[in-house]
């Protein structure tokens, strides 16, 4: 009967120290920062559709950032809930305006809890080199396009953690 007392006892004291102590709530789950892509659902032949290619670059652009927000991306839909953190971006195309370059346009908003910034026009010229592939001349494009988008959103969201 004393051994059973005492064993309950030893067990009872290996579960007593977590009692006593205030125990921290889990840290709450990142914001998510939903990037919304308004783009025709036109595509060519054999190639990325311009949605494929803003995901993957933006996506690893603000990832890049570090910023605490978790980074969804998705194709504008009808009748969508507002996100309390959205980038959405109204894609023009990527077409030259001047002789031998590539021009990323997009009207941008971001909106924060109803709050909303417009961003404008976002334009990205790239001069490509000669006998660059197209792929790699649309990539570049785009992904200078992410950089400034990134700096803009930074400056409004987390204008502590600026990279420069």
């Amino acid at each position: 009967m004393k051994r059973h007392r005492l064993m309950l006892g030893l067990l009872a004291i290996g579960f007593l120290p977590g009692l006593g102590r205030a125990q921290t709530p889990p840290p709450p789950p990142p914001r998510e920062l939903v990037i919304v892509v308004v783009d025709s659902l036109e595509r060519g032949p054999g190639r990325i559709t311009d949605y494929d290619r803003i995901n993957r670059i933006f996506t690893d652009v603000f990832t890049a950032r570090k910023w605490p927000v978790a980074i969804r991306v998705e194709r504008f839909a009808g009748n969508l809930p507002p996100h309390d953190l959205e980038l959405r971006i109204f894609n023009k195309g990527i077409y030259s305006e001047d002789r031998g370059d590539e021009t990323f346009h997009a009207w941008i908003t971001l909106s924060d809890h109803g709050k909303v910034s417009d961003f404008k026009v976002v334009r990205f010229q790239y001069y490509p080199h000669a006998f660059e592939q197209e792929e790699d001349i649309l990539e570049k494009t785009v992904r200078g396009a992410a950089e400034a988008t990134a700096d803009k959103v930074g400056d409004l969201i987390f204008p502590a953690a600026r990279r420069r």
